[in-house]
């Protein structure tokens, strides 16, 4: 069994969404699909005074925030993530210094963001919602709205849930949310990315990610910026999406059901569940901590050995990486990268082939911790 597993619709379900742009020989560059798949995201998932923007990855998106507000120079980004983090930064022609996080939940506290902030001189900072585990983020947003700077969420892995549910409105201009579609995630399109954000931001963000052309506004006038990126979603990524849509909540749900069930076989086998607030992620995957690296070697090398692959999301800490500044050692992140692993996660396994997996991972999580 495969740590993640993509569970795209079939080809009868998507293509139907394809014909408007078919029909209109438009494939890519903001098409009708693409408008009417924003659309449905900000309906399900957008508070009133936002826009969405579909983008060819989360990658692309992060970079695209970066290239809108103007940024240059340093840009804060958390030691426990994705490398894809630190690689939009460099795309966006930033400096990544890398800053540590809290070793409970794995996100940068405000206080750590506070001083980084002061320290560089940073007018930017992306922070990370690990696993896609919905963060309030609030604090963060006003300590960098006191500092003039920006704030990128990269919650990659996080579409799915009720996002309206943490903060009535949003957390403010300067605060834009990236959401990954990658095959992989809960929301999987193939390759694909959104972004929410303030209002004023479309036209920069559209721009950024169309090599900082304005022609898409229509108005042909000079704007900032005037580079930028391709980031466009194409329109048959953007008809796989709207098929998604169509039972996201029930995916969703089953997804929710599983992880409930992986907290009830893992309660007592001495492992540290990172997360038990199940309606807070759509989880992609299901992630543990056990004491240290070693074990989790061990353990790593005894699943695949019953044929279940297991990864370990976010190893290495970007602290380690090199070749990046950094606040600080990152032990925190280190310490996390170290001993954590994740679990699959479904939406269509049998309760049999669920009962199977959880009783091998229990089974080998004895026998290492």
């Amino acid at each position: 069994m495969r740590s993640v597993w993509p569970e795209i619709p079939a080809a009868d379900r998507w293509l139907p969404y394809t014909e408007e742009a078919t029909a209109a020989n438009w494939h890519t560059n903001f098409g009708p699909t693409s408008k009417r798949f924003e659309q449905k995201l900000h309906a399900l998932y957008g508070h009133a005074d936002e826009t969405v923007i579909a983008t060819s990855s989360a990658t692309a998106g992060l970079s695209a925030c970066l290239i809108a507000n103007g940024i240059s120079g340093p840009v804060l980004c958390p030691a426990f993530t994705f490398q894809a983090t630190a690689c939009a930064i460099l795309g966006a022609a930033c400096t990544p210094v890398i800053i540590d996080v809290d070793p409970t939940n794995g996100v940068v506290s405000p206080e750590c963001l506070q001083q980084a902030l002061i320290e560089t001189g940073a007018k930017a900072a992306i922070v990370l919602a690990p696993y896609g585990i919905q963060t309030d983020f609030a604090t963060h947003a006003e300590i960098c709205a006191k500092r003039g700077a920006i704030l990128i969420i990269d919650n990659a892995a996080g579409l799915g849930v009720d996002r309206r549910g943490l903060s009535p409105v949003p957390y403010g201009n300067h605060v834009s949310e990236v959401f990954s579609l990658h095959a992989t995630k809960p929301f999987g399109i193939g390759e694909g990315g959104a972004i929410f954000a303030a209002p004023g931001l479309d036209g920069a963000i559209r721009s950024a990610i169309n090599f900082g052309l304005q022609t898409h506004t229509g108005a042909g006038h000079d704007a900032t910026p005037r580079w930028g990126i391709n980031g466009k979603l194409s329109e048959v990524m953007a008809a796989i999406g709207m098929a998604v849509s169509e039972d996201m909540g029930a995916r969703v749900a089953l997804r929710q059901a599983m992880a409930r069930e992986w907290i009830t076989a893992l309660g007592d086998t001495g492992c540290h569940i990172f997360n038990t607030e199940l309606a807070k992620a759509p989880w992609q995957v299901f992630p543990i901590l056990l004491p240290d690296e070693s074990r989790v070697l061990q353990f790593s090398e005894k699943m695949q050995g019953l044929g279940v692959e297991i990864r370990r999301y976010y190893q290495p800490s970007l602290g380690r990486c090199g070749g990046m500044a950094r606040v600080g050692t990152c032990e925190n992140a280190q310490n996390l990268s170290e001993r954590v692993i994740v679990l699959p996660v479904r939406s269509w396994l049998t309760p049999e082939e669920r009962s199977d997996l959880m009783e091998k991972t229990r089974l080998c999580i004895t026998q290492c911790v």
